[in-house]
């Protein structure tokens, strides 16, 4: 027998645990300014679009009442042109109250009622005198008039507009490059019958910037914010980028010197500007900020400008939106070092832009720098709302701070795991338990780095695969001490078993180790649903059967030299041979009888209870006794 083993313990298979990748984050638009891009983007979303189509819906109806208070007497003055029209009007027959009511208007041009009939009789004839309606009704939109009828004009005026803005918005796309001139004044002269609609206020204004006349883009764009009735706040937007741009070379020398760090001469220089310039609240606001740096403790520490945010933003872009741009342009070459350069130069000086806090943050990213400082500069970025990328840039940050954090440590986990790749020594078991239990320890500091789902998931498979292997290695150090156990047990016994004595011995020994076995894997199986002392159990229950064969033939030799030993006198001493005496007489028979009877006894029940076990030679041994002995006994 030998305690020789090989392979004893091998790691189960787990789900790998898989690092974090790297963030990404691709800008789907860096510039802000209202500059030729911009409108050329919009033409091309119109573009894109489907022939647009005039809105289409349940015609408008006259009311059931007359609009205006009429007498039923008839006066010589064309009232009765007037009746006569109404009643036609209001029967469907468009055509005859229209011709009425141009007849009427020639006497009565301003006549409110009479004009809203006509335009209301163009329409509904549906015709090519849509504009020409709409051109009608334009003044009586600012005129003073009854309640009632201000209710209709606006009604009808909104009802055309909704016909006609879609196809001149779809013209000026379609000409706005091959003849810039005349889409525009085609557009300007519809802007004028329909101002309140800031989309075309808002594309017109980009147009006129485009053509340099930023004035004019000015204007337009104010008075569309003034009217707009639809998308008012986009052409709001535009009037303070405007204003912006026309503002910022006035006041360059005034943000020369405040960058050079003289605010005084910085306020001295806006003092200069041309009045016209200078009147205007955010240079005004931009004045104020200069005073609070001048009485400020040191450059360094800036203050804020103490305004809402969108005044404050203003303040910002008129230091700094020149900078922004510049950096921006770099990062779209893809010179993000210098980029990043730019922008730590200037943002020092309007550390609450969030314009120039999502560039910094976006370099950052992209350089893989300071994540904490990115993260900070996102989270100003996120309080403007047109921003409409800095969520989706803080979330591509925290995804790096985490992995900065969650990447290491399951590389850690994958190290160690590789270093017991080649086998499982006591002492690498050792130094695996060791690593794993550092690793856990530091579980809390990784779970508290987790920013997004993702980071949470890979936190969570790392915590469970640890836990897993920690099992693992604790149970094939267990494995481990029971395999020295068996060695330990075994040695004696490697040149062979010398006797039943020795025998015994091993027995009980391999019993107990079995025992101990038992209960390992009655506590693993409990804990894990797992066997990892299955092959030792295995092993021992090997060595126990084949000792149990090594002890039935032990016993068959046994018994076979008792009987020897009983048959046989024993020689006389030589003493007694020498001497001449006679040798002793031979066992009393009763004694050997009975000697006899307890042999064969032990003989069958070896018989009985080894002899499937037994080889083939104490088996036949054992034959051969028994019927020696039966033989003898008769």
């Amino acid at each position: 027998m030998t305690g020789a083993t090989d392979d004893r313990h091998s790691f189960r298979e787990i789900n790998p645990v898989q690092p974090l990748g790297a963030p990404s984050f691709t800008f789907s638009a860096i510039s802000r300014q209202a500059d030729l891009a911009e409108h050329d983007q919009r033409l091309d979303e119109i573009a894109r679009r489907p022939d647009s189509q005039p809105v289409t819906s349940r015609p408008l109806e006259l009311p059931p009442a007359p609009l205006m208070e009429m007498s039923l007497v008839l006066a010589d003055d064309g009232e009765d042109l007037l009746e006569d029209a109404r009643a036609n009007a209001h029967d469907g027959t468009y055509d005859i109250a229209l011709e009425l009511l141009t007849e009427y208007l020639r006497t009565r041009p301003e006549h409110q009622e009479a004009r809203y009939l006509r335009a209301f009789c163009m329409y509904r004839l549906d015709g090519q005198d849509q504009v020409a309606a709409l051109r009608m009704l334009r003044p009586l939109r600012d005129e003073p008039m009854a309640d009632g009828l201000r209710g209709q004009v606006r009604a009808l005026r909104r009802e055309l507009r909704g016909r006609l803005t879609p196809v001149e918005i779809s013209a000026y796309a379609r000409t706005a490059r091959s003849d810039p001139r005349g889409a525009l004044e085609r557009a300007e002269a519809y802007l004028e019958l329909a101002p309140e609609d800031g989309s075309l206020s808002y594309l017109v204004a980009l147009g006129q910037a485009k053509g340099g006349a930023l004035e004019q883009a000015l204007d337009t764009a104010t008075r569309g914010a003034e009217e707009a009735d639809v998308d008012k706040e986009q052409v709001e937007a535009l009037v303070r980028k405007l204003l912006l741009s026309l503002l910022r070379p006035a006041v360059a020398p005034a943000v020369k010197a405040f960058k050079a760090g003289d605010p005084r001469l910085a306020r001295a220089e806006l003092s200069r500007m041309d009045p016209d310039r200078r009147r205007n609240s955010v240079v005004d606001d931009l004045d104020a900020y200069l005073a609070l740096c001048v009485t400020g403790p040191n450059r360094a520490a800036l203050p804020t400008p103490g305004l809402p945010p969108d005044r404050a933003d203003a303040v910002y872009s008129l230091i700094a939106e020149a900078d922004g741009q510049t950096a921006a342009t770099l990062m779209q070459s893809g010179l993000t070092e210098a980029a990043e350069q730019v922008l730590a130069r200037v943002l020092p000086l309007v550390p609450g832009f969030p314009w120039l806090n999502f560039l910094y943050a976006a370099c950052l990213l992209r350089l893989g720098r300071d994540p904490e400082r990115a993260a900070a500069c996102a989270e100003i970025a996120g309080r403007d709302a047109t921003l409409t990328q800095a969520g989706e840039l803080l979330e591509a940050i925290r995804g790096w701070q985490e992995a900065a954090v969650i990447n290491p440590a399951v590389a850690e986990f994958v190290a160690a795991m590789k270093s017991a790749a080649g086998g499982v020594s006591a002492d690498r078991l050792a130094t695996l338990h060791t690593r794993l239990t550092t690793l856990r320890r530091g579980l809390p500091a990784v779970r508290a780095a987790a920013r997004t789902g993702q980071g949470r998931q890979v936190v969570r498979e790392l915590e469970e695969a640890i836990a897993q292997r920690l099992v693992d290695v604790a149970d094939a150090m267990t494995v481990g001490t029971l395999y020295d156990r068996y060695d330990a047990v075994m040695a004696p016994v490697a040149g062979g078993i010398a006797g039943t004595a020795a025998a015994d011995r091993l027995a009980r020994s391999l019993k107990d180790l079995a025992a101990v076995i038992e209960d390992e894997r009655r506590r693993a199986g409990e804990s894990t649903g797992r066997d990892p002392f299955e092959e030792l159990a295995k092993l021992v229950t090997a060595r126990r059967a084949e000792l149990d064969r090594v002890r039935a033939g032990l016993r068959v030799s046994d018994v076979v030299q008792r009987f020897n030993d009983l048959v046989k006198p024993p020689p006389a001493p030589l003493s007694s041979r020498s001497a001449g005496l006679l040798p002793p007489p031979p066992p009393d028979p009763y004694t050997m009888r009975t000697e006899l009877v307890g042999i064969l006894g032990e003989a069958r029940k070896l018989r009985r209870d080894h002899g499937p076990t037994l080889d083939p030679e104490h088996l036949k041994l054992l034959d051969q006794l028994i019927g020696a002995i039966s033989k003898v006994l008769g």
